[in-house]
């Protein structure tokens, strides 16, 4: 659409731009999943039916906003499902290639977009490749089937004069609409058999028929006309989604119809018609919110019938009620926000947060100046009712940040079908938990460690189908994807039944770069941590998947920042597992407080197991560890004086306190010297400069304004495994 046509119709569509964007990225990505779906279930109608759907709405909402590169291509999309819809032709691997192409160059298109930037990827190829499956080069046909195509109802023949069926403004702008989001507009003619006695009376049902597959616009003559002389038929513009085909055959239904042709309406020029906008009846905010809703299209539900005067059902995103053509008000559950604007609110409660821990000292303070002062006493007690609010505001507000991890584990699928076709790989992807949900900062960094992981399942572990067989396993190998809740913790499992690790080809290497002593006996899964050191690799060759080196400290390195850690479980000839755990939140949470030579460390309090009372005589030096025994086990313990090179006590006492701290399977006693009490911090980033210090995961503001640094747990019991491995 250009921009004099939406002056005429009295609305800027780069309002909507927004609203665009969203909706279309979401079919993009109902259009990739579905066809991997399809791929596996091959000609499943109802899910064509889905898959049609989408492709028809974004192209009719890309139509809408004006960006005629997507239309196009999306237009050949639409072309090739739809004769997959009709049974023409079946679903074949270069079918599904081509259209999982399509999506990844709308995506580009997209951003560019999103950047304002003009659409210039090229896109005709894919359009040639669709054309060549449509002719049936490449794919499958059903040539035994007859074309039901006949001339008379797939385009306009030249003989064909389109009737003037005198619309009104309000039928222009349906028909401008319906032209906009790109559905097939119509003109049907019928023939009545000569003995019809109540022409009317089938008129009616034909306009019935068609609103049930659309919308009826006009017809002519009217039913009054119809009823007083003798017309032999009569004329519909209509609008719908189904082909001229499905309509002339429905249409044929009707009993006492002789001959049905449907034509091919030609365009309404969007000059024809401007929207009536008055200031009397609110008519602009009206139509504003009308193509609103039409450049924020969904998808379009499934289809129903529908009266003369209304519009096809459809589904529409909107951030406030859109009214009906009716007049009814249909009020919409759902709003969209900007993130930066949800960010910006996580900031402020954290805000509050510090400010009411601040009252809360300050009110502690008074009481022990003012013990009987009555006010002092109403300040505590309002102190405690609003800790309440505060508690269910924050609650509220990380419930708004917390998204299911299925958003990220969509991209995968994808990801491994690719991979196994490069690979020339038989593999299956399952994922599980996909609803379990995390804070979406960790959902938006945890991403790129799933790829990695991924792919070196498939390139590592995954074998070749004839050694799978060979090895008396199915020939199509399994990696599973899952996640789950474990306490403040989520869990996210990368597993495969492939060939595991080769424990001794990694021990070799690890010995040859120095990083582990001849005769050092490791346990199996120290030995395989050893993968994620930097540079790390026993690939015999590289390729374009993995085997440089790189990828897996990135994992590593990106986990430690989200203060998660990552853990390996392998068994030669059955399979490796990543195990990944991550803390669900990572704005506001409860802390231990401790007091290591006058300074003050928080430590997150999900990770915290016990806190103990230790005498110094009980510290036992292991190798390099100072280490205690813990209910027959060998606790390691880390100075957070020596760790952080803090000044030593002038009175150190004969006992100390141990904070007793766990990730996964791992444990790990922090030495302090006190314990300051339990309290909820918010978490401060200490900006690019400082954000990677060894041991710190952020910084808060405590109740008397003193900053204080927050421990990184995860990076702490990779720190001790390291050492004892050195």
């Amino acid at each position: 659409m250009s921009e004099d046509d939406q002056k005429n119709m009295g609305v800027d569509l780069g309002e909507f731009l927004e609203f665009y964007l969203l909706d279309s990225q979401e079919q993009i990505e109902k259009l990739g999943a579905g066809l991997l779906q399809l791929e596996k279930e091959g000609n499943n109608i109802a899910l064509i039916n889905d898959l049609f759907r989408s492709a028809h709405s974004l192209k009719g909402a890309s139509g809408t906003m004006g960006f005629t590169s997507i239309v196009a291509l999306t237009h050949s999309a639409e072309d090739l499902l739809d004769r997959l819809r009709q049974g023409k032709i079946e679903v074949s691997m270069d079918m599904i290639d081509v259209l999982l192409e399509v999506t990844d160059r709308v995506k580009a298109m997209l951003g560019q977009v999103e950047q304002h930037e003009e659409i210039n990827i090229e896109f005709q190829d894919l359009v040639n490749e669709m054309k060549a499956i449509l002719n049936g080069e490449g794919s499958n046909p059903k040539s035994n089937q007859p074309d039901v195509s006949s001339p008379q109802v797939e385009e306009a023949s030249e003989e064909f004069q389109p009737l003037d069926f005198l619309l009104s403004e309000e039928e222009k702008t349906k028909i401008v609409n319906a032209q906009s989001l790109g559905h097939g507009i119509y003109q049907v003619d019928i023939k009545f058999d000569p003995n019809t006695l109540m022409k009317a009376v089938r008129a009616v049902m034909v306009a019935q028929r068609l609103d049930g597959m659309g919308s009826v616009v006009k017809m002519l003559p009217s039913l009054e006309d119809l009823e007083n002389a003798s017309y032999e038929g009569a004329s519909l513009l209509v609008y719908s989604d189904e082909s001229q085909q499905e309509i002339h055959e429905e249409i044929m239904d009707v009993s006492e119809i002789a001959e049905v042709a449907v034509h091919v309406y030609p365009a309404v020029e969007m000059r024809e018609t401007k929207l009536q906008v008055t200031k009397q009846s609110g008519a602009e905010e009206a139509a504003k919110a009308e193509v609103a809703a039409t450049a924020a299209v969904v998808t379009q539900e499934e289809k129903q019938p529908v009266n003369k005067t209304s519009q096809p059902a459809m589904k529409v995103s909107q951030t406030t009620s859109v009214p009906a053509s009716s007049g009814e008000n249909h009020q919409v559950h759902t709003i969209r926000v900007d993130t930066a604007r949800m960010d910006n609110l996580i900031n402020l409660v954290g805000e509050m947060v510090i400010t009411r821990t601040r009252l809360v000292q300050i009110g502690l303070d008074l009481k022990d100046q003012y013990k009987m002062d009555a006010l002092v006493n109403n300040l505590n007690e309002t102190n405690v009712y609003l800790g309440r609010l505060m508690n269910d505001l924050q609650e509220s507000v990380m419930r708004l940040r917390m998204v299911p991890i299925g958003t990220v584990f969509s991209r995968f699928p994808r990801l491994v079908r690719d991979l196994a076709r490069k690979t020339d790989k038989e593999i299956e992807l399952v994922l599980k938990g996909e609803d379990t949900e995390l804070d979406k900062t960790v959902v938006e960094v945890i991403g790129d460690p799933l790829m990695h992981l991924i792919r070196n399942s498939v390139d590592h572990g995954i074998e070749q189908p004839q050694e799978r067989l060979a090895a008396g396993k199915p020939e199509i190998g399994q990696i599973t994807l899952d996640a789950y809740h474990e306490g403040n913790h989520i869990a996210i499992l990368i597993s495969d039944d492939g060939e595991g690790l080769d424990l001794g080809k990694i021990r070799k290497k690890g010995i040859e770069k120095g990083l582990i002593g001849e005769r050092e006996e490791l346990a199996d899964r120290e030995i395989a941590n050893l993968i994620f050191l930097p540079g790390f690799s026993t690939a015999d060759k590289v390729t374009d998947i993995s085997g440089r080196g790189v990828g897996m400290d990135v994992v590593k390195k990106a986990l430690n920042n989200l203060g998660g850690m990552i853990d390996i479980d392998t068994r030669r000839g059955q399979g490796t597992t990543f195990t990944i755990r991550l803390p669900l939140t990572l704005a506001i949470i409860q802390a231990l407080l401790v007091e290591v030579s006058e300074e003050i460390y928080a430590i997150p309090l999900s990770s915290v197991l016990e806190t103990l009372l230790v005498n110094r005589k009980e510290i036992k030096m292991v190798g390099n560890l100072p280490m205690v025994q813990l209910r027959g086990n060998t606790l390691p313990l880390i100075s957070l004086q020596e760790k952080f090179d803090l000044p030593t006590p002038e009175n150190p006492g004969e006992e100390v306190f141990v904070v007793v701290v766990g990730l996964g399977d791992k444990a790990l006693g922090i030495i302090v010297d006190g314990l300051r009490g339990q309290q909820e911090i918010v978490i401060k980033s200490l900006g690019e400069l400082l954000n990677n210090l060894p041991g710190i995961a952020g910084a808060t503001i405590l109740g008397d304004g003193k900053v204080t640094l927050i421990l990184d747990i995860g990076s702490l019991i990779q720190d001790i495994l390291v050492m004892r491995k050195s």
